[in-house]
C-alpha cells in the first residue's frame, strides 16, 4: 500500500505542471503580447500574493495583464522548455515564466541574471493548492522604458 501511496503523491503534486505549462505559458504570451499599455496593472508582488491567499482562483487578479518589478533571485529552464524566473520585492517572492524567446537574455551578466532588477508583465493565473506560490505571471515579457 504504501508503494502505491508514492506514486499517486507525486503524481497529485507534480502531475499538473509538466506539459501544459509550455502551452500555458505560450498561450498567455499571445494575450499579454496583445494587451494595451492602459489595461495592465502595475502592482507590488506583495498586493497579488495577498489576493490569492485571501481570494485563491477567486481574485480579482486571476487572469488579469499584470506588471511587476523586483530581484532576480533564481531562473532556469524546465524540461519541457519553459524560462522560469523568480523575483523578490520587499520580502516577497513571484514566479514568473517565459517562452524562448527569453532565452538570449539570461544569465552571466545579462538583463535576467541573478541580482538584476527588473519589470515584467505576464498573465496572472493561480497557482494551485500545492505550489510554493500562490499565483505565476505566465507567458511574461520583459518591460524596458
Amino acid at each position: 500500500m504504501k508503494l502505491l501511496l508514492l506514486p499517486i503523491t507525486l503524481l497529485l503534486l507534480f502531475g499538473c505542471n509538466g506539459s501544459n505549462n509550455l502551452k500555458t505559458t505560450t498561450k498567455a504570451a499571445r494575450v499579454v503580447h496583445q494587451a494595451s499599455d492602459h489595461t495592465v496593472k502595475q502592482l507590488p508582488i506583495s498586493n497579488i500574493k495577498n489576493s490569492f491567499i485571501e481570494n485563491g482562483s477567486e481574485s480579482n487578479h486571476n487572469h488579469s495583464v499584470i506588471e511587476i518589478s523586483g530581484e532576480v533571485i533564481a531562473y532556469g529552464l524546465t524540461e519541457d522548455g519553459v524560462y522560469m524566473v523568480t523575483l523578490r520585492e520587499d520580502g516577497h517572492e513571484a514566479l514568473c515564466t517565459f517562452d524562448a524567446s527569453i532565452s538570449d537574455q539570461m544569465g552571466g551578466g545579462r538583463t535576467v541574471s541573478s541580482g538584476s532588477s527588473i519589470t515584467v508583465r505576464g498573465q496572472c493565473q493561480s497557482s494551485g493548492l500545492f505550489a510554493s506560490h500562490p499565483f505565476t505571471l505566465h507567458g511574461c515579457k520583459i518591460v524596458t522604458d
